[in-house]
């Protein structure tokens, strides 16, 4: 069991005194999402976020995450030197880079294959969304939202590039 105090003891006396490249990894809990959890003036907040802004000052907005230069934050990384405060979109563009993303067949709800995903796009207009989404088994809906770009975006993004 964690003593009382001791995240914050660590945080202070080890994580902002952490100057070197590797990952500084939280020692303690940890949310479904693998982000450090600590208690900040009797709220719960995510050890990251808190260490990005006693580095860096409170976000330039509400909308601002902790971003992880390491693609790391996942896994608990608190290193004061990889954390910088970035807009939802260039967070989403780090996880890309990363590859630590959950697009595609990365996400847990993903009925069908990129592939699948892709025939289904060259197929549009060719054979009707009903016929398709019996090919595939899947719901109609399912291939109007991959037609229109709500799903698997970034293949219509490369088909017109």
């Amino acid at each position: 069991m964690t003593k009382h105090g001791e995240p914050i003891r660590f945080i202070l006396e080890v994580a902002l005194l952490h100057t070197g490249d590797e990952c500084l990894i939280w020692p303690f809990g940890k949310n479904s999402h693998g982000y450090g959890k600590v208690w900040i003036d009797g709220k719960k907040a995510i050890a990251s976020r808190y260490i990005c802004e006693l580095v860096n000052g409170p976000p330039p907005t509400t909308e601002h995450q902790a971003g992880h230069s390491c693609g790391k934050g996942h896994l608990g990384c608190i290193s004061p030197i990889h954390l910088k405060w970035k807009t939802p979109a260039e967070n989403q563009a780090d996880r890309l880079e990363h590859g630590t993303h959950s697009r595609g067949e990365r996400n847990g709800r993903v009925k069908i294959t990129e592939p699948e995903a892709r025939e289904i796009l060259a197929l549009k207009g060719v054979v009707p969304p009903s016929k398709l989404a019996e090919r595939f088994c899947v719901a109609i809906p399912t291939i109007g939202n991959i037609h229109s770009g709500h799903t698997w975006a970034w293949l219509s993004e490369e088909a017109t590039a």
